[in-house]
This record gives C-alpha cells, structure tokens and sequence, in this order.
C-alpha cells in the first residue's frame, strides 16, 4: 500500500485518476465531452489552484439508462443542480475518488485536445466560460476567483474569516 507523504505528488496521482476516469467515460460515451475545471485544465488554463479534487463536469446528448445500475450512481436533484446524473467512483485502494456530475443537453460543440498522448473530447471554452459566469453571478467564489485568475493571471488570496467583538467560549 502506498504511503503519500508529498501532497503535491498525491495530487498529481489524484489528477492522473481523473483523467483515466474520463478516458474510460469518454471511450464508453463518444459523444460525451467535459467542461469546468478540468476542461480549463485541457485547454491550458491553469486556475492557479489545486483542481485535483474537483469534480468532472460532463454533458452527453441523451439520458444513459444504464447509468442507473453503476456503483456510486444517483440521480441529481434537479432544483439544486444543473446536472442530471452523479456519479462517485472509487479507485481500488481507495486513496483516489472521482466524482462525475453528468448533464444531458444535446450540444453537439466540442473539440478534441491532445494532452500527453490522450485525445479528450472538451466543451467549448466560451461554453464553459457561461457555466463559470453562471456560477459566479450566484455568488460561487471559487468561481469568481477562478474568473478573476483567467483575466488577471493571479489567483485572488482566499478572503480571511474576522471574528471580533464576539464573545466566544473558547
């Protein structure tokens, strides 16, 4: 059993299972194609933060009755999420986990990115821009801070939480 001692390398294996994860997806359901983080992260966007835990993102054209007998599958409730499927899938030690959130929407725009010899079906980057500014307009701030990062170039510092004037028991 491995021991991770270095975070960033732990990180780079958790982002290395994602990738695996939707290479398997992606070869099951061609003509799915992923956005969010990871989308940015296949369009060479780097969002200045660690997005090795963050989930997939995918939109396939039509619903996938067979995703209901998977391991780790329910259905998203539709009035908090834009997304219609989730599923959790866990590696076979358990160090890693992969959480896909599926969208059904027949877009049929993507484009294939090659990275490190693999070819990925991506969503466009102005679509996955919208989702972002979606996201952000709620509120989100890790989406406004990821708007403020492709703009900028710098990641904003996390705002500090100021407790004062209150009087605690501890």
């Amino acid at each position: 059993m491995k021991k991770w001692y270095n975070p960033k390398e732990y990180s780079e294996a958790q982002m290395q299972y994602k990738l695996q994860m939707l290479r398997e997806f992606q070869a099951k359901y061609q003509d799915s194609h992923v956005g969010g983080s990871v989308g940015l992260y296949l369009w060479g966007i780097d969002l200045q933060r660690d997005i090795s835990r963050t989930d997939l993102d995918l939109t396939v054209p039509d619903w996938i009755d067979e995703l209901s007998t998977t391991k780790g599958y329910r259905e998203a409730p539709s009035d908090v999420s834009d997304f219609d499927y989730s599923i959790m899938n866990k590696s076979k030690d358990y160090y890693f986990c992969c959480k896909m959130e599926i969208r059904v929407c027949p877009e049929p725009s993507f484009t294939v990115i090659e990275d490190e010899g693999y070819s990925y079906n991506v969503s466009l980057l102005s679509n996955i821009l919208f989702w972002k500014k979606k996201y952000a307009r709620k509120g989100v701030q890790k989406h406004i801070d990821d708007l403020i990062t492709i703009e900028t170039g710098v990641r904003p510092e996390p705002k500090k939480l100021v407790l004062s004037g209150l009087d605690l028991p501890f």
